[in-house]
């Protein structure tokens, strides 16, 4: 199938569901816009000549936030405050998540981690879309072409991770946590905290998915689940390394204190990490570690632990670093 006829078939399916999503504040504005996109690059392929391959443009996929309550004046304007907390803990919540699943592709490939040198991910902030005041990300681009189809899900993922929240209640926290990358609880909490502060409501949208509202009743029972319900602290502690499964990636580490901590290590330690990490085995080091508890019906629940580094050096007791 050439170029054009693929471009033509794409066409008429965003027509489509234009014509499904007409009047819709969210799908209708992206529909377009992509339409627009793909049938410059119709008129781009027809007239190119004198090339047997014609130079593809990738399309970026794109999510947007749009929000309504305190803090939003309809479509023109927004709390300074409200817009950049969206702005930084939307990125930090697409910046584990994308890890996560950056280390997961890897896995499928074959590998364990991710490679030496892998670039952070991150979100480019493109633009405001019209409905209520929006804002709207894409995925920084990267030379590896196939993490693009990764970044996409990670974005999908963040909005469910954001929808399974706001529907949770305290009976079901415990499970519906389970599915978030530990490291994007924190900022998925603020996230929250800050909507609620706010009293705003917030519908997301991504490329080729139905949108799906938060109201705002719903944003303050997650905010309000997520600080009573999840703890989660970083601190470093000395003891003695025992060692790191590199496939399964669990670690077990002996602390001044006495007892075993076993947990998984953190998405982003890379193969050389872990063998740096694995030369601490039987050694006295400094581990820095994230601990999250999430509460249960029956009480407190059962800590679970992230390796964030451990480096071969010793310091006085216990050191928490950050909450």
């Amino acid at each position: 199938m050439s170029n054009v006829i693929r471009l033509q078939l794409q066409a008429i399916e965003l027509g489509r569901l234009l014509e499904k999503a007409k009047d819709d504040p969210v799908m209708e504005p992206q529909l377009r816009a992509r339409l627009a996109e793909v049938q410059s690059r119709i008129e781009a392929a027809k007239h190119q000549k004198g090339s047997l391959l014609p130079t593809e443009h990738v399309m970026l996929p794109r999510a947007a936030v749009f929000l309504r309550g305190g803090g939003v004046t309809g479509s023109e304007g927004i709390s300074p405050f409200l817009a950049g907390e969206v702005l930084i803990q939307y990125e930090k919540m697409f910046e584990e998540q994308a890890i996560h699943d950056e280390r997961e592709a890897a896995r499928r490939m074959g590998r364990h981690r991710r490679p030496r040198g892998a670039p952070v991910p991150g979100l480019l902030f493109a633009g405001t879309p019209r409905g209520s005041f929006g804002l709207e990300f894409t995925p920084k681009p990267t030379d590896d072409d196939t993490l693009l189809e990764v970044h996409a899900q990670a974005l999908r993922n963040v909005g469910r991770a954001l929808v399974a929240i706001s529907n949770s209640t305290a009976a079901t926290i415990s499970e519906d946590v389970k599915g978030i990358p530990p490291r994007m609880l924190q900022p998925l909490k603020q996230f929250m905290r800050t909507l609620a502060q706010y009293g705003a409501e917030i519908r997301l949208a991504v490329s080729n998915q139905p949108s799906q509202l938060i109201s705002a009743d719903r944003v303050a029972l997650a905010a309000e689940h997520l600080e009573k319900e999840v703890s989660q602290a970083t601190f470093k502690t000395a003891g003695v390394f025992r060692g790191v499964t590199r496939e399964s990636g669990f670690f077990d580490f002996n602390p001044k204190e006495g007892g075993t901590i076993t947990g998984i290590v953190a998405d982003h330690l890379t193969e050389d990490d872990l063998e740096r990490i694995d030369r601490l085995t039987n050694h006295q080091c400094i581990a820095e570690l994230q601990k999250t508890i999430v509460s249960e019906i029956t009480g407190a629940g059962t800590p679970t632990y992230i390796l964030i580094d451990a480096q071969p050096s010793v310091m006085p007791e216990q050191q928490a670093i950050g909450q």
